[in-house]
Parts: C-alpha cells; sequence; structure tokens
C-alpha cells in the first residue's frame, strides 16, 4: 500500500461527509490555523532563522502574512461562499430559466511548499484551500530540518488529521505522494519540478497551481495613484528581500 494512502483515504472520507462545505467548518480551520502560527510566532521565527542562519527578527514577515491572510479570509468567507447570479441567454430567460454560479471546494488538495518559503509559501496556500472548504496534504521541505520537525510536531496539536496533516520526505516519498489522485495540487518550486509534478497530475487529470518563475510584473496605467502605486511596489519589493536567493545550511555529505 501507498506509504501516505491511510491519511489520503481517510481525507476523502471527511470531504465526502459535506461537513467541509459548511461555513462553521472553514471559520473553524482558520481559528485553528491562526492559533497555531500565533501561539507558537517566537518558536517558528527561531526555527526558519536556524534553518538560514538568520536573525529571527528576519522572519516576521512570514508569521504576520500567514496571520494576516487568516483575518482577510474571514472577513470575505461568506461572500465568497454566497451563490452569484449569472446571465443567461435571452431566449432561455423569457421562459423562466436562471443561471447562479456556485463556488464548490475541489475536495482534498495536496500542498508541496519550497524550502526559501517555510510558512508562506506552504501556509497561505493552506488556508485559501481551508476557506474554500478543502481538506489538505502539507508536503513539508526537506531542507529545513527545524522548520519542519516544528511542523511536524505543531499541526496534529491543532488539527484533526482528517482536515490537514504534515507529511515529510525525499524523491521517494513524494514519488508515492504524486501517484494519489489528489483533487489539487499547489507547488512553488523550480521549473524542472513543477514539470514532473504537472506530468504525476495529469494521470489522474488533476488540477494543478504551479508558481514557477517567481516573476511579478507591476502595471501601472494613467489611472493610477502614482505615490500610492510606488508605495506599495516597493513594499512588495522589498518586504521579503533576498528571500529568493537564500538557502538553508546544509550539512556537507561524502557521498550520494
Amino acid at each position: 500500500m501507498n506509504t501516505f494512502q491511510t491519511v489520503f483515504e481517510q481525507q476523502k472520507r471527511h470531504f465526502a461527509s459535506g461537513v467541509t462545505r459548511t461555513y462553521q467548518w472553514r471559520v473553524e480551520q482558520l481559528d485553528r490555523m491562526a492559533r497555531l502560527v500565533g501561539e507558537n510566532e517566537t518558536a517558528l521565527q527561531q526555527a526558519i532563522a536556524k534553518d538560514f542562519k538568520t536573525a529571527s527578527q528576519e522572519q516576521v514577515f512570514e508569521t504576520l502574512a500567514c496571520l494576516g491572510e487568516v483575518e482577510f479570509q474571514k472577513s470575505q468567507l461568506k461572500d465568497w461562499m454566497a451563490p452569484i447570479e449569472a446571465p443567461v441567454p435571452k431566449a432561455l430567460a423569457a421562459t423562466g430559466h436562471r443561471g447562479v454560479i456556485y463556488r464548490d471546494p475541489y475536495g482534498v488538495a495536496l500542498i508541496i511548499g519550497p524550502f526559501n518559503g517555510p510558512l508562506l509559501l506552504l501556509l497561505r496556500p493552506a488556508i485559501t484551500a481551508l476557506a474554500a472548504g478543502n481538506c489538505c496534504v502539507l508536503k513539508l521541505s526537506e531542507k529545513l530540518n527545524s522548520t519542519s520537525a516544528l511542523l511536524l510536531d505543531l499541526v496534529p496539536k491543532y488539527f484533526k488529521p482528517e482536515a490537514v496533516v504534515a507529511v515529510t520526505g525525499h524523491r521517494e516519498e513524494i514519488t508515492e505522494l504524486l501517484k494519489l489522485p489528489f483533487d489539487f495540487i499547489f507547488f512553488t518550486g523550480s521549473t524542472s519540478t513543477g514539470k514532473v509534478i504537472a506530468r504525476a497530475a495529469a494521470e489522474n487529470l488533476t488540477p494543478v497551481l504551479l508558481e514557477l518563475g517567481g516573476q511579478n510584473p507591476a502595471l501601472v496605467d494613467e489611472t493610477a495613484n502614482i505615490p500610492d502605486a510606488a508605495k506599495k511596489i516597493v513594499w512588495g519589493k522589498m518586504a521579503w528581500a533576498g528571500n529568493g536567493a537564500r538557502r538553508p545550511v546544509m550539512p556537507m555529505c561524502t557521498s550520494q
């Protein structure tokens, strides 16, 4: 049996029960995430700093961004869950037909976190997935010993395994993980690895969201408030300055 089969099937059953579609379940998961980050903010910053040999104060953005995302998602959730009227052809409208768009969750989402965004690019996608009514499997980076060890300890304390579970592993484990028919896969990382994930997802027709380039263009047109736009662009450029190039400190290896 696939190493991760039991966890995956547990989450599939939980999603099939319909409970994750409720507003109450979604808010509860968001609150759990806020407590995980907020109650362990210092420990998380210190773990990331240990992996990257930096000052823990430099990691404040990682935790604050996650907490801010939870609050934003909660503030918008009821509006996002509400059905939306959709236009229909006049011929159908004349016969009393109407169009409605319902935003349904996918099911069980696999979120593969990169090494250079231990929380920002792992927990923020998870926050969005939970707000949308999905269960989550979080694949932690194997390159971040301290951060991944801490998250492996914290996630089971704050979440039920049928809702959110954290796993780790190397190439062999990720290969087994990708064999499972997830309902959605989110990945941030290199283009080469992104191609591997896309190929694996195609076997099960799983939709994917791949963030591979790290390029963030900003378009400023004639309607913009230039001072405001300039301030926001500079903030976006500098808030996480250097993170894309940072590397965890890895021990020297004498053999492959």
